[in-house]
């Protein structure tokens, strides 16, 4: 059994290679620069030099695989195109290529995101069926690429996971607001704020269950842990994994906003996408990103295990004993 996993060397990605070789599955990572290998070395896996931007080299990609895990993306950018063209583009044209390999491939699993759905109304969960509402073009990208999965379900079997905000080891973009814990501080709002959450070990599991449980074709999952947070008891779980004990400073969502204006124009001499930009603060200025963990934990079997206190212990340590801390 043989899997192409995309997006191998990113976050999720590798640590979706690594459950798969556990797994028994042969692995092919699709990869755009190779010297960003650091989380595949000494990994027992294939490695196809390609991009999702460039369909020649997909061919060879998903030749001769029985799974696609299509984990390829990008959450900032310096360019509103750039999300269009890297996440929805970018599936299609690997979809196009899984196509000539139909009579083969027994699922395409597409990572999606929470954002494609949009944030839940007064703290409602969202369900899978509610109509989509992304508020980003992050978001709106994730959803075009879903619909361009759709157009093909009858074709490939298709499957969707929607994490939520992930977070655990490798993660950089948590890791900023370690940093700051860390440093003696930590953020809060005026107004309480809800969200879901999943450790990246579960949403490999769901994500790699997805593959392998019986799924009607185009369906899709959110993956999140049950638990409903808000963000003060964030706050609260990553000081108290760091040994800690912060200020709580809160920060108008205006003054983000500023922020974030300053740090997009200078992204533009940078040439690199801020953590922070106008995108982002279309997201954070929603209360609530809550979603229903319902049909995942009845059709895909997948209840998420790490509670955030647990998760948020697990990833300080490895934030120290990797020298990020």
């Amino acid at each position: 059994m043989k899997a192409l996993v995309t997006g191998g060397t990113g976050f999720i990605g590798s640590h979706l290679v690594e459950a798969l070789l556990k797994n028994g599955v042969e692995v092919r990572c699709l990869v755009r620069d190779l010297g960003h290998l650091k989380w595949l070395a000494g990994l027992d896996v294939e490695i196809i030099r390609g991009d999702t931007d460039i369909e020649a080299s997909l061919s060879a990609a998903v030749a001769g695989v029985d799974y696609v895990f299509h984990a390829a993306g990008i959450t900032k950018a310096a360019r509103a195109w750039d999300y269009y063209r890297v996440n929805a583009q970018g599936t299609e044209n690997l979809l196009r290529a899984a196509l000539r390999e139909a009579g083969r491939i027994r699922k395409f699993v597409l990572v999606s995101s929470q954002a494609a759905a949009g944030p839940s109304k007064d703290g409602v969960p969202r369900r899978e069926d509610d109509e989509p509402m992304p508020v980003s073009d992050y978001g709106r990208s994730k959803l075009l690429a879903e619909r361009h999965a759709l157009a093909v379900k009858d074709e490939l079997n298709i499957a969707i996971v929607r994490p939520t905000s992930v977070y655990g080891p490798r993660d950089r973009d948590i890791f900023t607001f370690f940093k700051m814990v860390q440093r003696g501080f930590r953020t809060a709002f005026f107004e309480k704020r809800l969200l879901s959450v999943c450790f990246v070990s579960d949403i490999v599991e769901g994500t790699v269950n997805a593959a392998f449980e019986e799924t009607k074709s185009g369906d899709a999952f959110f993956l999140a842990h049950p638990d409903v947070l808000d963000w003060d008891f964030i706050g609260e779980a990553i000081a108290r994994a760091l040994g800690v004990r912060p200020r709580r400073v809160v920060i108008p969502v205006p003054l983000m906003g500023a922020v974030a204006l300053c740090a997009e124009a200078f992204s533009v001499f940078s040439r690199k996408p801020a953590l922070l930009n106008s995108q982002k603060m279309a997201e954070i200025r929603q209360r609530f990103w809550v979603v229903a963990t319902n049909k995942a934990e009845e059709v895909l079997k997948f209840k998420a295990r790490v509670d955030f206190p647990t998760g948020a212990k697990i990833t300080a340590e490895w934030y120290r004993l990797h020298g990020w801390l």
